[in-house]
This record gives C-alpha cells, sequence and structure tokens, in this order.
C-alpha cells in the first residue's frame, strides 16, 4: 500500500487534513485555491494483471446537473492527472497509479491536480462548493 503511505505522506506535508476510513480508503481535504477545497479519495484496488493500484478521485457534479457530454470529453483531452468518469450517478475526475512504482512527487501532484480539476469543475457547475472532510 505504498501509494497509501505516500498519500498521507503528501497531505502531512502540505497541511491537508486526513483522515482513513473504516473501508481503507483515505480521505484528504486538498485547498485547491484561497476559500475553497475539494475532497479526495484514494481507494485501492488491483487492474487487470492482478497488480495493486490506488484510483485518486473526487466528485465533481451530478450527472444531472452535468449533461454536457462533448464538453466533459473535451475537459478529458485536456487533463495531464486525471480523467473524467461516470461513478454511480456523479461526475468525477480520476486517476489510478501502479503502487509499486509510485513516489512521493507523481502521488502529490496527483492529489492535487485531481483535487484542482474537480473544484474547478464544481465551480462551474454550481458557483460554490459542497466538498467538506
Amino acid at each position: 500500500m505504498n501509494v497509501l503511505n505516500l498519500a498521507t505522506q503528501a497531505a502531512a506535508m502540505k497541511g491537508w487534513p486526513s483522515r482513513r476510513e473504516p473501508n481503507g480508503d483515505l480521505r484528504i481535504e486538498v485547498v485547491t485555491q484561497y476559500g475553497r477545497t475539494q475532497v479526495i479519495n484514494v481507494t485501492m484496488a488491483v487492474d487487470g494483471d492482478r497488480d495493486p493500484v490506488a484510483f485518486i478521485w473526487s466528485k465533481a457534479a451530478d450527472a444531472q446537473t452535468k449533461n454536457d457530454p462533448w464538453g466533459l470529453l473535451r475537459l478529458n483531452m485536456q487533463l495531464s492527472y486525471g480523467r473524467v468518469a461516470l461513478k454511480g450517478n456523479d461526475v468525477v475526475i480520476m486517476h489510478s497509479l501502479l503502487d509499486r512504482t509510485s513516489d512521493l512527487t507523481e502521488v502529490g501532484k496527483t492529489i492535487f491536480w485531481v483535487a484542482k480539476t474537480a473544484d474547478d469543475l464544481e465551480q462551474q457547475t454550481y458557483g460554490a462548493y459542497v466538498d467538506v472532510l
């Protein structure tokens, strides 16, 4: 669980509040800009080769509220860290990392940029923010 440890370390270094959930996920509240934060989830899973991976993701909007699929696909093309995905009825920004090869810089950048992208999309959709750890 290299990524969970690195994410915890990155959160501590940046002063972002974090906590482990009973299901094993790590939740981090990331400051994205003055007066705004975004909650990030770090969820462990396995890939198609059964290698451990971490999904770093954050809810950005309800699918019913954000109904511009072409705009979401355009955003998807612009992202360096993450992709737009549908999780249940939520539009999320998500990035995956191979657990055994991740390093602190990569995990920290992924956490921040997934948070920033999700927060920007949330702000465009609702005008305010709704995430608090």
